[in-house]
């Protein structure tokens, strides 16, 4: 049995050697080769912990990104070709929708009509008569005039071409868009807002970052369109502005981006203003194609962080040591004595067991 465990054991590794300890044995190598790569490597970690990460971005700093509500006020009046003003009160108006804008680049319309009889539908076209037989005569007679089915609506019916409907088209190119912006940071709770804002900033007069107001022809180079492209069924843009705050130094760089989304089927919608002439009912009808200008707000806040400094001063020290990496592969592997400095870099002590 002894010898069995004998022949067993001489086959099993020494203990020793297994378990063996390794620690650290500094050597002071004077070699100005060797020194001039280590405090290099050590200089070029220093100035990028330093100057790039804390001087330039800032990165102990937390960072939060919040949105926020818009307001926007359109300035500039503008003339159509012919030489007709168009105030704001005229080209602005609401489509039904909350955070977008809406300027007219075509504006169609018709003045006087009545609810009183059967007129020509641009709507609804024919050939003959039997094309207009619909089975309700209260609606819609079975009769083709010009081309068109004789329907019951508002006449003159809306028809571009037609002596009574007018196509006017504003230029909206030099009009300006005023947008007042207020964001709230949940996590820091401040709040940014340029509401209280009483001048317009125009851009690129005040530069790229103080500018509040934006002429529309910049707003459309931002997007990559073009009004001719656009002057005829309108178009979908997105426009948001960016607040890029530093909330320790209470100061906000501001940049507007606007987005093409749509011009394949443009935007238009129709409003209608009622009124009486004595005793009959009258309207008269506008179909607005432009601009539908979706716009938001984005905040991206940034406030000294003891948590983010911690982890940067934590990551600066780790990084220190690739510097004696830096160094040790360099004595280890290039320079001619090499050989010399890998005997003494791992040194074997004696078995203190025995």
């Amino acid at each position: 049995m002894g010898a069995a465990w004998s022949q067993m054991t001489e086959n099993m590794p020494d203990g020793d050697e297994l378990f063996a300890y390794d620690t650290v044995k500094e050597i002071k190598v004077l070699d100005r080769r060797l020194g001039l790569v280590f405090y290099t490597v050590l200089m070029i970690i220093i100035f990028y912990i330093v100057i790039f990460v804390f001087m330039i971005k800032k990165q102990y700093q937390a960072i939060e990104k919040t949105n926020g509500w818009v307001v926007t006020k359109v300035m500039n009046p503008a003339e159509d070709a012919e030489g007709i003003p168009w105030d704001i009160f005229d080209m602005v108006t609401n489509p039904g929708e909350q955070g977008a804008l809406f300027l007219p680049t075509k504006i169609v319309r018709t003045q006087g009509q009545q609810m009183e009889d059967f007129c020509e539908s641009p709507d609804h076209l024919c050939k003959k008569d039997e094309d207009c037989d619909i089975g309700n005569k209260e609606l819609q007679k079975e009769k083709c005039k010009n081309g068109h089915c004789m329907r019951r609506q508002w006449c003159p019916a809306m028809n571009e071409g037609d002596a009574g409907t007018i196509v006017s088209y504003p230029d909206i190119m030099n009009a300006h868009v005023w947008f007042q912006v207020n964001l709230h940071y949940h996590l820091f709770m401040i709040d940014v807002s340029t509401t209280d804002e009483i001048e317009p900033s125009l851009y690129p007069a005040q530069g790229i970052t103080g500018a509040n107001t934006y002429p529309v022809h910049d707003m459309l180079r931002m997007a990559n369109v073009k009004m001719e492209d656009v002057k005829e069924s309108g178009a979908v843009l997105a426009a948001n502005m960016i607040f890029d705050c530093d909330l320790d130094d209470k100061f906000c760089s501001v940049r507007l981006e606007v987005d093409h989304i749509d011009s394949t089927t443009g935007f238009n919608y129709i409003h209608n203003h009622y009124y009486e002439d004595g005793d009959k009912q009258m309207r008269d009808t506008w179909r607005m194609y432009g601009l539908r200008i979706a716009t938001f707000s984005t905040g991206l806040g940034k406030v000294t962080s003891f948590v983010m400094t911690v982890l940067q001063v934590s990551s600066a020290i780790a990084l220190l040591a690739c510097a004696q990496a830096a160094a040790d592969v360099f004595l280890s592997s290039i320079v001619p004595e090499r050989k010399h400095y890998l005997l003494k870099k791992e040194i074997m002590t004696e078995d203190f067991n025995d």
